[in-house]
């Protein structure tokens, strides 16, 4: 989807945001960054509002592989923890895209980007909606809690989860703590 360029593009504005915030994260200090010059940064994007809808773009088809290995015939419970231990794998390996992609002060002044992000978060809304909705109705999940509240939790903890990781500097093994977490989620949900 994105020419070698443009990925570095890409990347080196979720490196500028990440470390300095999207306040500092101009074409000029891009072009910089990257070693080139305004100019031949507008030649693959035509302004700063284009880089951003590519980070957002760019984040989304990293995450795709958490989807994609999900098993439709599988326990619901193991699904939900593919889904999340999938993310936090992916989120543990690109560390930058916790302090860009969950701080929605990044995107809050331009709709096109909230579009964008709420477009990203409904489809994981809508991939566990599906596993929880299955497994209330294989009766493996807990059917006296709504599978919104079910899916607010697990969302909810995974993002507190990377955002305590993120903030602390690292600090813990995110993988680690999220199959605790998952752990923990699965025992509230589980149908005794």
């Amino acid at each position: 989807m994105f020419s070698k360029r443009q990925q570095q593009i890409i990347e080196t504005a979720i490196k500028i945001i990440a470390t300095n915030g999207i306040q500092n994260l101009t074409t000029k200090n891009l072009a910089n960054e990257i070693g080139i010059s305004e100019p031949a940064l507008y030649r693959h994007f035509n302004n700063k509002l284009e880089i951003l809808k590519a980070v957002i773009a760019y984040f989304k088809i990293k995450m795709q592989p958490a989807s994609a290995k999900l098993n439709k015939s599988a326990n619901s419970l193991n699904n939900i923890e593919k889904f999340m231990l999938e993310h936090l794998k992916i989120i543990s390996q690109n560390p930058d895209f916790a302090k860009v992609i969950f701080s929605e002060a990044n995107f809050q002044n331009e709709e096109n980007l909230i579009l964008k992000m709420n477009n990203m978060m409904n489809q994981s809304h809508k991939i566990l909606e599906t596993i929880v909705r299955s497994g209330q109705q294989k009766n493996e999940i807990r059917s006296d809690i709504s599978s919104l509240s079910i899916i607010r939790m697990v969302i909810g903890a995974m993002r507190l989860l990377i955002t305590q990781w993120s903030m602390s500097g690292k600090i813990f093994n995110l993988e680690i703590e999220g199959k605790q977490l998952c752990s923990d989620l699965r025992k509230i949900i589980v149908v005794n």
